[in-house]
């Protein structure tokens, strides 16, 4: 996904300012790309602009100019001025609320003034929570073929993609500038199914014992604040006891709803985002297909694989995706979300369809989710580590689930 005009600007006014990681943070949610990814780009932006606008940078070896003197006489005379007129105002006041005689100027009037504006002031500072967003509506007719697509008896999953990555229309959607919309190609739509084949035919553990959705037909309105009244009947899970992160989970049989509440997570700013990982293990080339909410409405979805270019190295800046194992931005198109801080704090909502996410009733399937918040930092502002208001599972060990 390109910057806008306004992101890039924010991005290299952190720049300017020394702040790579608040840059590398914003690329990540402008973009919706990984930390290595990010860091690659920061790097770039940060190299152009040293190049195309040095005097921003002192360790290029140019100095801003310095700001001139002012005379000390006209300082000195500045300074007269002021508090001399200073005096004046203080005088008129002074006369005005004690001095004047108008049968209103009483202690008790001067009083309730004082503490009318200071009332108001005070009324300024509270914040405020921001208003109910506008829900978001689901796809009332669900095209089946956007992403399924019929099978030879040679095809599966690891020949596809094999195929797909070495196909001309792939390589140059991976090096253009659109490769995070949605991919509607034939060849992706043959591996939807054949990951969908997969899935129908997996089984747990003998150890495990898979967590029931729940199934409702309350509707949900997906605007990022969680309504007891759309969720009382949805799978509650606790995430992190202390921060009372809690994910949540129902179906209506078409689409999978999916809710998180982190009542400890109060800030506008910051590296808000829920993610949440489908497929861990079905596959030994596919890591995760997976969808991200950040701070506002919108759902990034992901496929994550090991699966690696085999061919010539990068001609230039726009293949770099081929030093990498391959990730798919654009994996669905009916996927939905939306995150709000109207509730007081942040609170998440997303939809995706069972269909398309290969998700199959009465067949179980793995997930695990994270609640990131802002990551620690040392005492100069550095980066030292994620941190989570909250985790389901994990690749390695992912939670079992059923509908």
């Amino acid at each position: 996904m390109p910057l806008s005009s306004l992101q890039t600007y924010d991005i290299e006014k952190a720049l300017v300012a020394g702040r790579k990681l608040d840059a590398i943070k914003m690329y990540r949610e402008a973009t919706g790309c990984s930390l290595v990814e990010a860091k690659d780009e920061i790097e770039n932006m940060l190299t152009s602009l040293k190049s195309l606008k040095p005097r921003y940078f002192k360790d290029v070896g140019v100095q801003a100019e310095p700001e001139p003197v002012k005379p000390a006489s006209k300082k000195k005379a500045f300074l007269m001025t002021f508090f001399l007129v200073d005096t004046l105002i203080f005088a008129g006041l002074v006369y005005y609320f004690v001095f004047r005689d108008d049968g209103n100027n009483t202690a008790a009037n001067v009083a309730n003034q004082a503490a009318q504006v200071t009332q108001q002031n005070t009324k300024q500072a509270e914040p405020q929570t921001q208003g109910r967003p506008k829900s978001i509506s689901l796809a009332s007719n669900v095209d089946t073929a956007s992403y399924t697509e019929s099978l030879s008896a040679d095809d599966n999953f690891d020949s596809l993609y094999q195929a797909k990555i070495n196909s001309s229309s792939y390589i140059d959607r991976k090096s253009s500038g659109n490769n995070r919309r949605f991919d509607s190609s034939e060849i992706e739509r043959k591996i939807k199914t054949a990951r969908s084949l997969l899935a129908q035919q997996r089984v747990p553990p003998t150890n495990s014992s898979p967590t029931k959705i729940a199934v409702s037909n309350t509707p949900i309105s997906l605007d990022g604040i969680i309504n007891s009244e759309e969720w009382h009947d949805a799978t509650a899970i606790v995430l992190d006891a202390e921060n009372q992160t809690t994910l949540y989970f129902k179906t209506d049989g078409e689409w999978l709803y999916i809710a998180c509440d982190a009542p400890s997570e109060k800030s506008q700013g910051g590296y808000d985002q829920l993610r949440v990982y489908f497929h861990a293990g079905l596959s030994p080339n596919l890591v995760n297909e997976r969808i991200h909410i950040g701070k506002g409405a919108g759902v990034t979805s992901i496929r994550q694989t090991t699966f690696r270019w085999q061919g010539n190295p990068p001609k230039n800046d726009n293949e770099r995706w081929k030093k990498y194992a391959i990730n798919d931005w654009g994996l669905y198109n009916y996927a939905y979300g939306s995150s709000s801080m109207g509730s007081g704090h942040r609170q998440y909502e997303a939809a995706i369809h069972l269909g398309e996410a290969g998700l199959h009733s009465n067949v179980p399937f793995t997930v695990y989710a994270e609640v990131e918040t802002d990551p620690l930092k040392d005492a100069q502002g550095k980066f030292v580590e994620r941190q989570y208001l909250g985790e389901l599972g994990n690749e390695r060990n992912p939670v079992w689930m059923v509908f």
